[in-house]
């Protein structure tokens, strides 16, 4: 009976594919999104809703692309790996997310230590997966992050004016998604 559920739901995603007039293989996953990242700890989470097989209960979102076709495609993770052609390869970029997800709110709850500026008002630093991390804050309540070579000071399209916003810049520095895919 399982075997199938399974050639039905595999029927149901190439049956969109082709409604959506899209390939039905080699697909690439261009990135992957984790839903949950921006939510306050006490916020409900927040889902999407996967484009081929319309499950509503999507916390990891994976970004499809062909180079045939003219729009990416969000999807969940089976469906991902319908699309691409293997299963256990978009099942391990979620995993790789799930425990992403678990480094991160480690990550926020983790201390910096406090160091000796040179221009800055404060600086803090830290080391994440062998990474020095430093945060900067400036007059004016600017703040810059640093990994390595990249500084930055602004997060997800706005300037970095708070100490919160600057450690989850200095997290997705340290730790990038692009490293799962």
């Amino acid at each position: 009976m399982e075997s199938n559920l399974d050639e039905a739901y595999l029927a149901r995603c190439l049956k969109r594919l082709k409604e959506l007039g899209a390939p039905l293989e080699d697909w690439r996953c261009i990135n992957v999104i984790d839903m949950c990242e921006g939510d306050e700890p006490d916020d409900p989470p927040s889902f999407a809703t996967c484009e081929l097989c319309d499950c509503s209960r999507l916390r990891y979102v994976h970004v499809m692309k062909h180079p045939l076709y003219f729009a990416e495609i969000e999807v969940g993770c089976i469906c991902a790996g319908i699309m691409e052609g293997d299963i256990i390869a978009a099942e391990e970029r979620e995993r790789l997310m799930k425990n992403r997800a678990k480094r991160r709110k480690n990550f926020v709850e983790g201390k910096w230590k406090k160091a000796s500026p040179r221009k800055a008002l404060h600086l803090y630093t830290r080391m994440h997966k062998g990474r020095k991390l430093w945060i900067s804050v400036y007059p004016g309540n600017r703040y810059y992050v640093r990994c390595g070579e990249k500084s930055i000071s602004r997060y997800k399209g706005h300037p970095i004016n708070n100490f919160y916003s600057a450690v989850y810049a200095a997290f997705d520095l340290a730790d990038p998604v692009e490293e799962i895919l």
